[in-house]
């Protein structure tokens, strides 16, 4: 990819440094090692910068010789550390100016490979455990600048070069631009989903042309500014799940029209899906409806609550129990804007992108972020095509979510939503397994998944089972007993299902041992 360096990022073992190796002659680049150029400057090796002077030192020195490196060797091929991307400053220099191809395998093929790791600074006595431990905090880093993600798992350093000099071509097609998905919604109406780097410039073209002001709805915390080209005005909520509230629409609705919003203006969300659900609310309200783009900035949003036209708040009885659809102009997912969002945040989202895998996504941990977040929206917006008022099929978009929600109900657990919707999934597979659904080989993929996401699939210690199957019945899918969503032969479809002995047995399958 000419004028961009090649950077190999991923974790210890992932064969960075032997797949480098055997990428230059194939590409004709020079190769630089970071620890190696720090090794060679400092007089010193790794492991005694890090015993010695701390790992803040290191990392100086590692980022230090990665602008160096992509300055003077443009076409180079960097042997990237495992912890290049912990840095801001990293992350946005391998946005501007590398392709970054992130190499992966299981948790347990690279603690296989490191051996004792005695040699490893940050490996402990169990490479296995840090290893697990070093994906759940560095997931969204890697994944927020990896152009291309090669699983290496089975194939040696050879065949892994050959695979990623076969792919620079597709690589560069990649970074040019971002991509467009429809919602098709019938009787005429779509609009369309931006997915891409860099994409939030296409925003004053999706604004309705009539639209001279613009009112952005975001909270203080989330750090994105975007530009509309029209007379804009941002209005701040407070963050988090309290935002949804009905006094809060009407303290919108009455700034919007102190400041004169009228009927042909647009609203702008920006932020997660709080943030989307009452803006889209406080649009489908105001003057009976006006326009909103939303531009959502976590993974959950992009892939989820920002597509589809749900929107509501909450009341002291329950979450969306006031609410309409009223589909968006248009969305605009830029991927970049997730590169702030803290680990756990991140991976919390990774728990509805599992659920893809499920519903035709395929192996979308061995896309990048892009490809991730475009398939789901694909999908996301077919099953919406066909069912926009969720009076049927779009009852497979809450796969893995029956068990979810009734954790997130006892609300005794330190769970976030995708977390916990990760312990759904499996838990769905747990059942449909028990009624010969599926086989064995589904639940170990759905455990894969679930597992390559940083995710647990484990219950919370202590947990009443009876209780939660009690929750089960307040699903919203929940009509005449209990309804749950499950995979099969016919794919995932909803189930109904009365059998509390076997939903009790699914669960203890859940149980840590």
């Amino acid at each position: 990819m000419e004028g961009r360096a090649l950077v190999l990022i991923g974790l210890p073992g992932s064969g960075k440094s032997s797949v480098a190796a055997e990428l230059g002659p194939l590409t004709g680049r020079t190769v630089c090692s970071i620890d190696a150029i720090i090794e060679a400057e400092s007089g010193t090796s790794i492991s005694e910068i890090f015993s010695g002077q701390g790992e803040e030192r290191f990392r100086r020195l590692e980022s230090e010789i990665l602008d160096r490196l992509l300055t003077d060797h443009p076409d180079g091929i960097i042997d990237g550390g495992g912890g290049l991307v912990l840095s801001d400053r990293n992350r946005a220099l391998l946005r501007r100016s590398a392709t970054t191809v992130w190499l992966d395998a299981p948790d347990a093929v690279l603690a296989a490979r490191l051996g004792g790791a005695e040699d490893r600074p940050l490996l402990a006595a169990d490479p296995l455990t840090r290893l697990r431990e070093l994906r759940r905090e560095r997931l969204g880093r890697y994944t927020s600048v990896a152009d291309a993600i090669v699983d290496t798992e089975g194939l040696d350093a050879a065949a892994v070069a050959a695979r990623v000099a076969a792919d620079l071509a597709a690589l560069r097609e990649r970074r040019a631009g971002g991509r467009t998905e429809r919602v098709e919604l019938g009787d005429g109406r779509s609009y369309p989903v931006i997915v891409g780097r860099g994409v939030l410039g296409q925003l004053p073209g999706l604004v309705p042309e009539r639209s001279r002001r613009v009112a952005i709805v975001t909270q203080a915390g989330i750090g994105v500014e975007v530009d509309t080209g029209r007379d804009q005005r941002v209005f701040h909520v407070e963050d988090g799940e309290g935002a949804k509230r009905l006094d809060v629409v009407g303290e919108l609705a009455s700034a919007f029209a102190t400041w004169g919003v009228t009927r042909a203006d647009t609203v702008v969300s920006v932020g997660g899906g709080v943030v989307s659900d009452l803006a889209g609310f406080v649009a489908a309200s105001y003057h009976r409806g006006i326009p909103v783009v939303h531009v959502p900035t976590t993974l959950l949003g992009q892939i989820d609550a920002a597509i589809g036209g749900k929107c509501g708040v909450n009341l002291p009885e329950g979450k969306n129990l006031v609410g309409a659809f009223w589909q968006p102009t248009a969305v605009v997912c830029d991927v970049d804007t997730l590169d702030s969002l803290p680990p756990r945040e991140f991976r919390s989202g990774m728990g509805e992108l599992a659920k893809y895998h499920f519903l035709g996504g395929g192996r979308l941990d061995g896309v990048e972020l892009v490809e991730r977040v475009a398939r789901s929206v694909r999908i996301k917006a077919d099953v919406v095509a066909g069912d926009e008022r969720e009076g049927g099929r779009r009852a497979i978009l809450n796969y893995g979510h029956t068990l979810a929600h009734a954790l997130e109900t006892l609300g005794r657990y330190d769970l976030r939503h995708g977390e916990a919707v990760g312990i759904g999934l499996v838990y769905a597979a747990e059942v449909a397994a028990r009624l010969n659904r599926i086989d064995q080989a589904a639940v170990d993929e759905h455990r894969r998944v679930v597992a390559a996401y940083g995710l647990g699939a484990e219950l919370p210690d202590g947990l009443d089972h009876d209780e939660l199957i009690d929750l089960f019945a307040r699903d919203k899918k929940a009509v005449d007993g209990l309804t749950f969503v499950l995979d099969g032969p016919r794919g995932v479809e909803p189930v109904p299902l009365g059998d509390r002995g076997l939903l009790a047995d699914a669960l203890k399958a859940l149980v840590a041992t």
